[in-house]
């Protein structure tokens, strides 16, 4: 225990007087032991140094007898320890190598989500006001800090000021310091006031800027979406266009295909005229080839008959002649003229018969020959209409053939066409569904940049108050501390022994420490 503290107070030597610097010593208080105690007090040291050594020398053997029989129990029981630790640290290691692989499994998993969701994850306004915040809270430690910094800064000046030793000495450099730290509070205010000032200056400037900017993106985004409309108003032109030129072409292939068709039925029509004229051409041809026959066969059967008239007559005559010449000298004769006139007769009949029958059979030849000429010729017109046919039928497939080709590819061109117009139009309706999805993004993102800048603007709002409120209550608080100083001062002028209390503790502390 200290000596110099009696009853909770340290008493000092030195006695102050009762001038400025003005120090005296209280002298030494006489020692109340006698002046051989320092031999008797070493002898009684040696014997009772002999007695511990005695006693250590004792307790020396009897522990390293106790020493070894508790090593060997202890190394024993270290041994079966040691076997059962390491079992049990076997066992462990091997679940501890289990969870490890479990959990490095687990952590990989876990980093690959979480370097996932960093990299979908995006900064909202409500994490951007956590952080405005948080950092708001540090600042706010970080003046409670410096805050309580200060006031232990200040305790320990009102210990200084409380040692009545180092009182008047310090009491002009407190004063000093107090001015200087007034001067410099006062310089921090000023430049606090500036800097909220150009803080203020660079919060309006970046709003300023940050508008600019929202107008320029506007422009930006109105003059693209001009931009736009006109490509998409070119696009529309353009598809416009061949959709009237595809109607045109398929209006053109609709009439070819209308003129293949007629051009179809015409030729179906010559090809039924044609058959009908050859069928018509070939009668005619027959008929007159029959009627030419015919009339050949009246004209040699007239020219056969006034021949055989002719005879006859002549005969006759020339009987007739004779007989009235030998009228007066043979009536037998002419009887037997007449029977020979009625032989002949019979003998004509006889020979008309013969030819006849000789006509029927040249009859019969000629119609053969004619016959065979006219199946020869029919033959031969068969043949020229087959061939003619063929070649018409060759002449009408091929004009098919094309104009069935010719409808195949209208039929494709209109198949073309109905696709493309299925395009245009999804292409169309694709652009407005995207048209609308950009404007629907781009009012979000323009609410959500008014509801950024006005919650900026809120929260600048409440710092500014908040720095406002505090830079008030420093004010007030060093206002008071300033008042209190200078009543303290004055005290102190007044009455150099009072014992200066802290004006910040004034209040909350009654008496010293």
């Amino acid at each position: 225990m200290d000596l110099g503290i009696i009853g909770g107070r340290r008493l000092n030597r030195e006695v102050t007087g009762p001038t400025p610097h003005s120090v005296a010593i209280r002298a030494k208080r006489p020692s109340k032991l006698p002046k051989e105690h320092l031999i008797l007090e070493t002898r009684k040291q040696h014997k009772l140094r002999e007695e511990a050594e005695a006693i250590v020398s004792y307790n020396k053997q009897f522990d390293l007898k106790t020493t070894w029989e508790n090593e060997t129990d202890a190394k024993l029981k270290r041994n079966t320890i040691k076997r059962r630790v390491e079992h049990l640290m076997q066992q462990r290691q091997y679940s501890l190598e289990e969870r490890r692989d479990k959990l490095r499994a687990l952590l990989q998993s876990e980093e690959e989500q979480y370097m996932s969701e960093i990299a979908v994850k995006q900064e909202t306004t409500l994490e951007r006001q956590a952080k405005m915040r948080e950092r708001a809270r540090q600042l706010r430690e970080q003046r409670e800090q410096q805050r309580l910094a200060l006031v232990d800064e200040k305790l320990e000046q009102r210990w200084r000021n409380q040692c009545e030793e180092m009182r008047a000495l310090l009491t002009r450099k407190h004063r000093d310091e107090v001015f200087t730290d007034r001067a410099y509070q006062l310089k921090l205010n000023a430049e606090k006031r500036e800097r909220e000032k150009q803080e203020e200056k660079m919060y309006a400037k970046m709003w300023q800027e940050d508008i600019d900017a929202k107008c320029k993106r506007e422009e930006m985004e109105e003059a693209q979406k001009i931009e736009r409309n006109r490509q998409m108003l070119k696009v529309l032109t353009l598809q416009t266009a061949a959709m009237e030129k595809n109607k045109e072409e398929l209006r053109n292939l609709k009439e070819q295909e209308a003129a293949h068709l007629r051009e179809e039925a015409a030729l179906r029509v010559l090809e039924e005229h044609h058959a009908r004229e050859e069928k018509k051409r070939s009668q005619e041809q027959r008929r007159a080839e029959l009627n030419l026959s015919l009339r050949l066969k009246l004209k040699r059967k007239a020219r056969e008959a006034q021949e055989e008239l002719a005879m006859d007559m002549k005969l006759l005559e020339e009987m007739l002649k004779k007989s009235s010449d030998e009228a007066t000298e043979h009536q037998e004769r002419r009887q037997e003229l007449c029977r020979e006139m009625q032989q002949y007769r019979t003998y004509l009949a006889e020979q008309k018969k013969e030819e006849e029958k000789r006509e029927k059979e040249v009859d019969q030849l000629l119609t053969i020959e004619v016959e065979k000429q006219w199946g020869q010729r029919l033959a031969q017109w068969k043949k020229e209409r087959e061939a003619r046919k063929k070649l018409l039928n060759d002449v009408v497939q091929t004009r098919q053939k094309q104009i069935s080709e010719k409808l195949n590819a209208i039929a494709e061109r209109k198949k073309e066409l109905a696709k493309e117009a299925e395009e245009v139009a999804a292409n169309i309706a694709k652009h407005k569904e995207l048209e609308e999805q950009n404007q629907k993004t781009l009012r979000q993102k323009n609410k959500a940049h008014q509801q950024n800048l006005l919650d900026q603007m809120k929260y600048q709002e409440i710092i500014k108050k908040k720095e406002e409120q505090e830079l008030q209550d420093d004010l007030e608080l060093a206002q008071r501390e300033e008042y209190l100083h200078q009543i303290r001062v004055r005290q102190a002028v007044l009455n150099p022994d009072l014992k200066k209390i802290h004006p910040r503790r004034l209040i909350e502390l009654p008496g010293p420490p």
